[in-house]
Formats: C-alpha cells, sequence, structure tokens
C-alpha cells in the first residue's frame, strides 16, 4: 500500500489527529459505555501485558454515548480521563457523544484516528488492536500479536477467548453453552475449508492498518460490526487464527443489541434455543467447498453441488460478470468473496430447513 492509498483513505474518512499517537505502531481501540467501573481493571490488565511486551502501545478510549442516553456516566468518565485517573502510561480519549451507529461506530471512530494519528507512510503498518472497556487480557497480550504478525501473511488475526467466570451458576452454564456453540462453529468451517473459520467477537481481534484501510475501514452498524468487518477483512487480507487464548471479556447479560454474546446468554438463560447447525449441513457445505477449483469455475455456469441454493441466491446471474472481470486463476478467491461469511450461514440453514 501507497502514501497514496494512505491519503485516499484518509480522505474519505475524516478523523480527529491526537497529538502524541504518532509515536506508537500498537494502539488498542477500546469503546467505553456505562463501563467507568470496569474500565479501571481493563487498563490495569493491558499495564500487565505492556510491561511483558517488546514494544510500547497505546490505548484509545473512545468515550461512546448514544443520541438520546444520559450522559452522566459519559461526562463523569472524560473526568476522569482527562485527570489521568487510571493507571495505564500510554493512554488517550476522545468524547464521541450523540452517536447513532452503535459500538461499530465508536470503534470506527477510534481507529481512524489512531491511523490519521500517524505519519501516512508508517499508518500501512500499524497494528490496531481491538477490545470492550470490560474485557482483561493475558499477560502475553501484546507479546504474542507481535509475534503472530512478524509470521502470518494475513492482515487480520482472530484472538482466542474465554469469558470470565459468572456471577451465578445458571449465567456460567450459558455463557459456557454459548462459547461452546461458538467454538463449534468456527472448528466446523475451518474443517470444511471455508475462509471464513474464525471467531468474530469485537473485544478478540487485532489488523495491520494495511488491512484495515484496504476493507474499506470498520462498519458502522448498530450489532454485528465486528462480524461483517472480519469478513471484509478476509476477503481482502484474509484472517489468521491466534489459538492461545489471551482475552477475557466479561460474561455479562445485555439487549444493548438484538444480537451477541450479552444477547444471546439472555436467550438461554430464558429457555430459547440456539440456532444451532447440524453435522450434515455442514457435510453439504464441505461438499461445495470441495468442488470448488479452476476447472469447475472456469465457465458461465459452474456445476455446483447444491445447485438449487446457488440459483435462489442468483449467483448464476452475477458469475459470468465475475468470470470475464477476474483473471482466470484468481476465480477460486472470486467465488469466496462472493460466498461470503454471511452466506455461508445462510447456506446451512437452507440445509438445515
Amino acid at each position: 500500500m501507497t502514501v497514496r492509498d494512505t491519503e485516499k483513505y484518509r480522505r474519505r474518512n475524516p478523523a480527529q489527529i491526537l497529538p502524541g499517537l504518532e509515536n506508537f505502531r500498537i494502539g488498542v481501540v477500546i469503546p467505553c459505555y456505562n463501563e467507568n467501573a470496569a474500565l479501571g481493571e481493563t487498563l490495569s490488565s493491558l499495564k500487565e501485558a505492556l510491561a511483558e511486551s517488546e514494544e510500547a502501545a497505546a490505548v484509545l478510549v473512545v468515550v461512546n454515548h448514544p443520541a438520546g442516553a444520559d450522559d452522566t456516566q459519559s461526562l463523569l468518565l472524560c473526568k476522569l480521563l482527562e485527570e489521568r485517573a487510571f493507571d495505564y502510561p500510554f493512554l488517550f480519549f476522545l468524547y464521541a457523544p450523540g452517536l447513532k451507529g452503535g459500538v461499530g461506530e465508536a470503534r470506527k471512530i477510534g481507529m481512524d484516528s489512531f491511523l490519521q494519528s500517524r505519519p501516512a507512510e508508517n499508518a500501512p503498518g500499524t497494528l490496531i488492536c481491538s477490545m470492550d472497556g470490560d474485557t482483561l487480557v493475558d499477560k502475553s497480550y501484546f507479546k504474542e500479536i507481535i509475534t503472530h504478525f512478524k509470521n502470518s501473511t494475513a492482515g487480520g488475526v482472530s484472538i482466542s477467548l474465554r469469558h470470565r467466570t459468572a456471577g451465578n451458576e445458571e449465567q456460567e452454564q450459558a455463557i459456557r453453552r454459548y462459547e461452546a456453540y461458538l467454538d463449534c462453529y468456527a472448528a466446523q468451517l475451518k474443517r470444511c475449508g471455508s475462509p471464513y473459520g474464525f471467531h468474530t467477537v469485537g473485544s478478540a481481534f487485532a489488523v495491520t492498518g494495511e488491512a484495515y484501510m484496504k476493507c474499506g475501514g470498520m462498519k458502522v452498524r448498530p450489532a454485528g460490526e465486528d462480524f461483517y468487518f472480519l469478513q471484509e477483512v478476509a476477503k481482502t487480507s484474509g484472517v489468521s487464527t491466534l489459538d492461545k487464548v489471551l482475552v477475557f471479556p466479561s460474561p455479562r447479560i445485555s439487549d444493548r443489541t438484538p444480537f451477541g454474546t450479552g444477547q444471546a446468554v439472555k436467550d438461554i438463560m430464558a429457555g430459547k434455543p440456539l440456532s444451532e447447525v447440524s453435522d450434515r449441513a455442514f457435510d453439504r457445505l464441505k461438499g461445495v467447498l470441495e468442488s470448488v477449483s479452476l476447472e469447475t469455475l472456469d465457465t458461465d455456469t459452474p456445476l455446483l453441488p447444491e445447485q438449487e441454493f446457488f440459483e435462489a441466491e442468483r449467483f448464476f446471474k452475477v458469475w459470468s460478470s465475475i468470470r470475464r472481470n477476474t483473471p482466470r486463476t484468481k476465480l477460486c478467491s472470486a467465488f469466496h468473496i462472493w460466498f461470503d461469511g454471511l452466506k455461508t450461514l445462510r447456506f446451512l440453514h437452507w440445509c438445515d430447513a
């Protein structure tokens, strides 16, 4: 990625420049909404990780104040951050009032600001870590992420996580049930050969600045921003996995978003079943992905298993155009860009319908 590419992204995504951030290659972006009490513990765990790291890392807290919400806690947090009440040596913050795009908008504000604050020639090599305000990390967090990117060609990494112990047995069982569901889904996708076989949790991923800009930046959505963002990173730069458990999110119950961990735990405790996918559906997905090859795809009407699904998704109407505009050696990549994480999920539910 050239300096010109970086400047082009910056023009399209203007952001606040924070003096001092230009000195840090590594940054952790934390959106924080009504998590004042938890943030101190989060920053303490990051400070322990910093002590083990070979390189300094900045933390940028985005005080996420949704439109129409009471601002008491947000203004209090701004005051605490201004007074340096938290024990982290390289701490920056932005106040983001009146947000309508959910946590995705808050993440984008922070990540864009971090990149804008870096010199254009250094921005692509930046490492941006995504966390939440009630999440803890292992003391080897920074060390492992730095080492991973030294050895990986992918522009993004999904970091293994385990939620902390819940306050009661019912909630504890619910969060472990949901964790098992997430682990199984990612492992099954990987077994089937999908390039989308990784967790998509907002508190547990990192990307290079280049990968971030190439995919168009963080997605502004009230929920699911992590899924859609990492899906785009996978398409443009690749997403690898870091198997060591480094992130420990809160097991909290939440209804802030219509889906996600908090809502899932709440639903499980209310007796609602998870929308689990059968082994048979995954086997059918494996059959589709194993059929994908240059020979199969080098025609306007590829002969794929489960033709009915692809017809319903209008694949054959767009593939001829994709094929004409794609070098033959990249046809498999083009197929996986079309058959992305969301279409894969739709396919699995179609199989189980």
